[in-house]
């Protein structure tokens, strides 16, 4: 989920930084004009922002779907090597965060049960010098 977080952060500021220099738009169009340079400012903002939020065990739906909207988005600008990269990387993003949908799953019981109180609070802030220490996940093959 690193990897996804940090391409989703890494895109939208990319983004915005070519966006202010006027160079680069999601579709290659240059310069950006009227409507589309509110929709990227949009698009490039909330990439930023989810990847910030992914990293918490949240908002996978929204994740995805804007990790598929900006592999589809690249397509119209093939010719551009940084494009056909950035749409690339955010398809396979799509793909992880299609795959690992069950760490997010994880993620909202281990949450509910902390609200509830049934279940080991989620680490927030341990104080100086202590750290919770997780048990170990044991999978089929892992003796």
């Amino acid at each position: 989920m690193d990897t996804v977080a940090a391409l989703l952060v890494f895109g939208g500021l990319f983004g915005a930084s070519q966006l202010l220099a006027g160079d680069f738009v999601v579709t290659g169009s240059l310069p950006a004009k009227g409507p589309i340079l509110g929709v990227a400012v949009i698009l490039y903002a909330a990439s930023a922002i989810l990847g910030v939020l992914l990293r918490t065990g949240r908002f996978w739906l929204p994740s995805i779907n804007l990790a598929a909207l900006f592999a589809v988005a690249y397509l119209p600008a093939i010719g551009q090597p940084v494009a056909v990269a950035l749409g690339a990387a955010h398809a396979v993003a799509a793909v992880i965060l299609f795959r690992e949908r069950g760490w997010f799953r994880e993620m909202a019981a281990l949450r509910s049960a902390a609200d509830d109180g049934t279940g080991p609070p989620t680490p927030t802030s341990p104080a100086a010098g202590s750290r919770t220490r997780q048990p170990r996940r044991r999978f089929p093959g892992n003796r």
